[in-house]
């Protein structure tokens, strides 16, 4: 038994859909709201200064726009900087667990803390062509924290050993 090649449209024995009602609110009806809203608004500020307060708004836009990219920049400088910190911080924290643990690490700890210091030294100036440092100071300081955060996940069964040199 072949098949109609051309179902009706919708369900058996349903009626089409109806056109929505012309009169019933929809975007047409809200549109009109919002006209009339803005008569009233326009009628409490007064309509001389309403294109004023328009044409200032729009040129406040503007400059937001235009001023955003420098205060994105100038967050994440300080975000780098505050994230340089905080992983020095961690490295100082682990190396000392370390410290505690096998009596080694005072070298390590000590470096890292005054290369930290020596490249950000001088860079407190907020100004962004100092990035440079700070970025470096937060690579060290990350390397130094992934570091010893490994060292002391997977301590070596000897610690550190100069090839050579007898064990203590």
């Amino acid at each position: 038994m072949p098949s109609d090649p051309f179902p009706p449209y919708g369900p058996p024995n349903e009626p089409p859909p109806r056109r929505p009602d012309p009169l019933a609110p929809g975007p047409v009806g809200l549109v009109w709201i919002g006209g009339v809203a803005l008569a009233v608004l326009a009628y409490a500020i007064g309509p001389d200064h309403v294109v004023a307060i328009a044409l200032q708004a729009i040129q406040q836009a503007v400059w937001y726009l235009a001023d955003l990219p420098r205060n994105l920049g100038h967050a994440v400088f300080a975000a780098m900087r505050a994230a340089a910190i905080g992983l020095l911080g961690v490295f100082v924290a682990l190396s000392l667990l370390i410290i505690k643990r096998s009596g080694r690490g005072h070298g390590g700890l000590i470096a890292l803390t005054a290369a930290f210091v020596l490249i950000v030294w001088g860079a407190n100036d907020g100004e962004m062509g100092f990035s440079t440092r700070w970025l470096l100071a937060l690579a060290l300081a990350a390397a130094g924290a992934v570091g010893a955060t490994n060292r002391l996940m997977h301590p070596s069964p000897g610690g550190w050993r100069v090839p050579g040199r007898p064990p203590r």
